[in-house]
């Protein structure tokens, strides 16, 4: 029962510091979400409704960089809660199973192949419980307000965001490219994503950065992160198993830049972050 206990609580660290990359932007998951819902809306039960919920059960396991332990591999089972609902030109989402919060936005313009929203939500997340950073200072949540632009391009979804804090935590600026396409192969839709991400010095230092102040009550040498560019990928499947009930499975792969190893706070130095889940949901 002790080894049992041992491994469930290691299993949440590695989860924990698995979300924490996400959330950071060390992985693509996060970002590529609203991209991944598009290329696979063609097969799932939502897909003729753009007002939906859904429920469900999944399992996920990678090997990414830890915060806290040199074991880099982690397993967990989460849980699915992805919906969206439009009025007018306005707009609620949340696609909770790829690590997003709640997202408000706002359909500024759109066209047969593009489409401009104006967004707003929570990004990003502190550091984990862990003593060892204790007498850090917290890293608050930021709120990121910015652009979406996605466009159909033959048969290939392009997505373009831009976005700054302006809850004033990390005072940060983010980019991203996004470029995808799906196939479908009898009732299964295959999609695939290939993506860049850029993160400005404001927000590797706010969340992964160590001050002079830090540093001097701390074990942690001080560290200051310059911006940097991470690269992602994704594949992945969608089956619909009934009118309500659909099946996922994705793997990922995200590049972790020097700028963000270095930092003092991780307790491994891998550079990759390599995942694959499966879920099973219930659409309302």
């Amino acid at each position: 029962m002790t080894t049992l206990i041992k491994q469930h609580h290691r299993a949440s660290h590695f989860l924990l510091a698995s979300l924490l990359l996400t959330s950071v932007g060390f992985s693509g998951t996060s970002i590529a979400s609203d991209i991944s819902h598009k290329l696979r809306q063609s097969t799932e039960a939502n897909s003729a409704t753009e007002n939906y919920f859904e429920l469900g059960l999944g399992i996920a396991t990678g090997i990414a960089p830890n915060l806290t332990e040199d074991d880099q591999a982690w397993t967990s089972g989460y849980l699915v809660m992805n919906g969206s609902y439009t009025w007018h030109n306005a707009f609620i989402e949340m696609y909770g199973e790829s690590g997003d919060g709640l997202l408000l936005g706002y359909n500024a313009y759109e066209s047969d192949n593009w489409s401009l929203d104006l967004v707003v939500g929570p990004q990003f997340s502190g550091l984990d419980s862990d003593e060892k950073f204790a007498e850090l200072d917290d890293r608050d949540t930021s709120v990121m307000l910015g652009g979406r632009l996605t466009g159909y391009v033959g048969e290939n979804v392009l997505q373009f965001t831009l976005k700054h804090d302006i809850a004033g935590n990390s005072k940060g600026m983010l980019a991203t490219a996004l470029v995808g396409r799906h196939w479908q192969v009898r009732n299964w839709n295959v999609h695939g994503l290939l993506g860049v991400q850029y993160f400005d010095s404001n927000i590797n230092e706010y969340y992964l950065g160590v001050s002079e102040a830090e540093a001097a009550r701390t074990q942690f040498t001080a560290y200051t992160p310059g911006s940097n560019i991470n690269y992602t990928a994704e594949i992945g499947v969608t089956y619909p198993i009934s009118e309500s009930w659909v099946f996922r499975s994705t793997a990922r792969f995200n590049t972790v830049s020097d700028a963000d190893m270095n930092s003092p706070l991780f307790a491994t130095t891998r550079s990759t972050r390599t995942s694959l889940s499966a879920s099973i949901s219930y659409v309302f």
